[in-house]
């Protein structure tokens, strides 16, 4: 039976088609698995300029140089595994764990690559030198930028903490590092307080990459109205009741320090305080003042003053031979006192025991003054000036001076 088909010129030909059908079907199927399936050969590219990533405890080690610090890696493997290394943050690392302080010759590891790709390195290690890190205690230094409004005047900065722990490597520790915080004041009118991140600076300038702890710290700024310290006057009103005198006059404060504009300042010595008012006191008084804001002024220092005044009963004492002195002499002229004799005066006057006690001639002056008068002889009123809550005892105190041409 067989036999007659296979005679069967048609038969064999249905067979021979058949097979022929087959034999293209396994081909057919054999390539497409081939190149579709995953079983290519592999293929390979390069990569250029990866950088390399060291893993090391930056608390305690620092590098102080790198060789190299990018590489070229070669990735071997299948066209979709190839594909892949794109998206994905492989590394290029260099392991520090067990190197030590010194020189360091370590291999370098691929890591973090799609699976089925083979990663070769060019060059396959690094040398690195790594530094022992050490602290180092250094102050914060502020730095003010712009202008305060005008008329206002910034203070003296103070940060807080005022210093700062540097973790710098053992190379640095003996380098002048300075620690800065910049602060901007420009148009202020009043304190600027600010939180303010430090940066470290070289001798050079130059930022350095150290740790700061703390790495922020809180800066304030006081700005005030320029100022000028100067003394306190107070004035004096009236007198104590007839037959007492000031024997203890004291103020709590003899300087005060006065805000205002810079021109304004310029042009005062002294600041005027508020009157004490004397008047017809007969026994010990304290007062307790405001001292005025006077125009344009806008702060004072302190803003109050106290006053203790003692009164005792007076005293008198005459003091003897207390020179005369001419002013307001024309060069032209020769002036001199005729009466009294010698040009002295004995004057009496009035105070507290305490303050008698201790005044002596030189601390009167008894002043005559010429100015404006012709030759000839002329009666002038003789001025004294007499020491604080010390009085003159009513009398004639007037002089006879002589005007000659020369």
């Amino acid at each position: 039976m067989m036999d007659k088909w296979l005679r069967n010129t048609n038969v064999v030909k249905v067979i021979a088609l058949m097979l022929g059908i087959l034999l293209w079907a396994v081909v057919h199927l054999d390539s497409k698995s081939t190149t579709g399936g995953g079983f290519s050969a592999a293929e390979e590219k390069e990569i250029y300029n990866v950088k390399v990533t060291p893993v090391f405890d930056g608390n305690k080690l620092h590098i102080e140089s790198m060789d190299p610090t990018e590489v070229m890696i070669r990735v071997q493997g299948k066209e979709a595994a190839l594909k892949k290394i794109a998206a994905t943050p492989y590394q290029i690392v260099l392991d520090l764990t067990n190197a030590r302080v010194g020189e360091n010759t370590v291999s370098l590891v691929a890591k973090d690559f799609p699976s089925g790709v083979k990663v070769s390195i060019f060059p396959p290690y690094a040398r690195v030198a790594l530094e022992e890190k050490q602290m180092k205690e250094v102050p914060v230094q502020v730095d003010l930028i712009g202008n305060p409004a005008n008329g206002f005047k910034a203070g003296q900065p103070v940060a807080k903490p005022g210093r700062v722990i540097l973790t710098v490597p053992s190379g640095l520790m003996d380098e002048a590092i300075t620690v800065k915080a910049e602060v901007n004041v420009d148009n202020a009118q009043s304190a600027v307080t600010k939180q303010v991140k430090l940066v470290a600076l070289d001798k050079n300038g130059k930022e350095l990459n150290v740790s700061i702890s703390p790495p922020v710290v809180d800066v304030e700024v006081p700005i005030t109205q320029p100022f000028k310290k100067m003394p306190l006057q107070l004035k004096i009103v009236g007198e104590p009741a007839p037959g007492y005198s000031v024997s203890v006059f004291q103020s709590s404060i003899d300087q005060i320090t006065v805000y205002g504009p810079q021109e304004l300042l310029n042009t005062l010595d002294f600041y005027e305080g508020p009157p004490i008012d004397l008047n017809g006191l007969k026994e010990n008084k304290d007062f307790t003042l405001d001292i005025p804001l006077k125009p344009r002024i806008t702060l004072l220092d302190p803003t109050k003053v106290e006053v203790k005044v003692q009164i005792v009963p007076s005293d008198k004492k005459t003091l003897e031979q207390v020179p005369i002195t001419i002013i307001g002499q024309n060069n032209n002229f020769d002036t001199k006192i005729k009466t009294p004799q010698g040009g002295t005066l004995n004057i009496t006057v009035e105070g507290s025991p305490a303050t008698l006690a201790k005044l002596k001639a030189q601390d009167i002056q008894a002043i005559v003054d010429v100015s404006n008068l012709p030759p000839g002889e002329h009666t002038v009123n003789v001025n004294l000036n007499l020491p604080q809550f010390v009085k003159k005892v009513e009398q004639d105190t007037k002089a006879v001076v002589e005007i000659t041409a020369k």
